[in-house]
């Protein structure tokens, strides 16, 4: 088998736990493929290596959780791909204690729309993306040595049934476990104008550095002369996370954004909180 691995990670846990994977793969002297998609570097490529290796692929693909679904990127990835009849995916998601949604779900769904046999999934838990701000964030920790362990695990039993030809592919329903009061209004937004905060930008202190845009995973942003947020922004906050003046603010505080996700973590209070899914 050729294993690919393929992230968006705008936060650093999502490429983490790829990390991880690759690392497992190499220690058994396996070839690996990774590629980020927010370097925007080497799609065309990567898609032609899926498409030479047809079955005997294995594509690891990571997403963070942003408003219960997958985000933009990924998604868009997927939905470019060919049809690959009887390659396996293996979908992963890092999310920050507050809710994993039905990215899972989503993500699978569209890659068993190409042909792709789901051979096992994970959600990892992972601090908040959006509570950098805060000593105690949602997730704080996280991903630790035992979420680490638990990948581990699952690259140990997919490598040996990779090889003894005993894969068996999971259901999606095992992949839709929300319960049934969250999952519909969760799925609804799969199909829904992804949202946006407004964000303003301070130019008295901004210094047109270019950080923002250099750091921006979908080329979000243009100056003109100061920074503009274009349509492809999903709102990974980077931007306004990265920028040494602290010149770009959201127009919801973030002091409000960390109270909700406080609320949505003990109001949902979803475990396991890293969940591996194997036959």
């Amino acid at each position: 088998m050729k294993i690919f691995i393929v992230y968006c990670s705008p936060g650093g846990s999502t490429r983490h736990v790829a990390g991880i994977i690759r690392q497992e793969f190499n220690r058994r002297e396996t070839e690996v493929t990774m590629m980020d998609l927010g370097s925007r570097q080497g799609l065309p490529e990567i898609v032609d290596a899926l498409t030479s290796a047809g079955k005997q692929t294995c594509l690891f693909i990571g997403s963070p959780v942003y408003r219960d679904v997958a985000i933009p990127p990924v998604m868009q990835f997927i939905d470019a791909l060919p049809e690959i009849p009887g390659a396996y995916a293996v979908p992963f998601v890092t999310w920050g204690e507050a809710c994993s949604g039905v990215a899972l779900w989503q993500m699978s769904a569209a890659l068993m729309q190409k042909g792709f046999a789901i051979a096992a999934a994970a959600k990892v838990v992972a601090v908040h993306s959006m509570m950098w701000h805060v000593s105690d964030p949602a997730g704080k920790g996280h991903p630790d040595k035992d979420d680490d362990r638990q990948i581990m695990d699952l690259v140990e039993t997919l490598f040996k049934r990779l090889n003894e030809g005993n894969v068996s592919a999971l259901s999606l329903g095992t992949l839709d476990y929300q319960p049934a009061e969250r999952e519909t209004e969760m799925k609804n937004k799969i199909k829904a104008p992804w949202m946006t905060v407004p964000k303003n930008v301070n130019t008295v202190v901004c210094t047109q550095c270019g950080i923002c845009e250099e750091e921006c995973p979908v080329s979000a942003i243009d100056f003109t002369p100061y920074p503009q947020f274009g349509q492809n922004c999903f709102d990974c906050f980077n931007c306004i996370r990265l920028c040494p003046e602290n010149a770009i603010e959201p127009a919801i505080s973030m002091d409000k954004i960390a109270h909700h996700i406080r609320q949505r973590v003990k109001n949902i209070n979803e475990k396991p909180l890293t969940q591996i899914f194997v036959t």
